[in-house]
C-alpha cells in the first residue's frame, strides 16, 4: 500500500479515535497518526542497506517499480521469490512495544498507529494473494526465504 493511502486513512482513523475518546490529548492522536505512517521507514532502510543508496526518492521509486512487477506476476511465479524482511512489520516488534507499554503509555499510541497501518497492509496482501506470514513474523519470513530466489 502506498504512503498516500496510509496517510489519508491514518488521518481519518486518528480523528475518529479522537472523536470517540475526546479526553485524549492532541499529541497522543498525533503519535497514533505518525506511527501509522512512519512504520514504513523499514522499507526505506531495507532499500538503503541493500542498494547502498540513501536517496529517499530513489528508494520510493524502486519500491513502486518492484510492486508493479510483482503484481504483474502470476501467484505461482510470485511464490518463488523471497519476501523482504521488514523489522517493524512483525510480531517480534509488536511484542517489544507491548512490553514497553508497561514503561510508558506512549507506546500504546504507537501500537495503535501500527495496528491501523497493518490492517491496511493485510487488506492489500489479501487483495494480491500475498502470504500473510511475510508481515506477521520476520523470523518465520527469514526461514521461508531460505528456499526461495532473491529478487534484484
Amino acid at each position: 500500500m502506498y504512503p498516500s493511502t496510509h496517510t489519508i486513512v491514518g488521518a481519518i482513523v486518528s480523528l475518529l479515535i479522537w472523536a470517540l475518546f475526546p479526553s485524549l490529548a492532541w499529541w497522543q492522536i498525533f503519535i497514533i497518526f505518525a506511527s501509522s505512517i512512519l512504520i514504513d521507514v523499514d522499507h526505506y532502510l531495507w532499500y538503503a542497506i541493500k542498494k547502498h543508496d540513501w536517496n529517499l526518492r530513489r528508494a520510493y521509486n524502486w519500491h513502486v517499480e518492484k510492486s508493479i512487477l510483482f503484481k504483474k506476476m502470476s501467484e505461482k511465479e510470485r511464490s518463488k521469490y523471497r519476501h523482504q524482511i521488514m523489522i517493524l512489520h512483525g510480531i517480534e516488534f509488536w511484542i517489544l512495544l507491548i512490553l514497553l507499554i508497561f514503561l510508558d503509555e506512549v507506546f500504546l499510541f504507537v501500537l495503535i498507529g501500527i495496528a491501523i497501518h497493518m490492517i491496511l497492509d493485510y487488506i492489500d496482501m489479501y487483495r494480491w494473494n500475498v502470504p500473510f506470514y511475510s508481515k506477521i513474523s520476520q523470523v518465520y519470513t527469514h526461514v521461508m526465504n531460505k528456499r526461495k530466489k532473491k529478487s534484484n
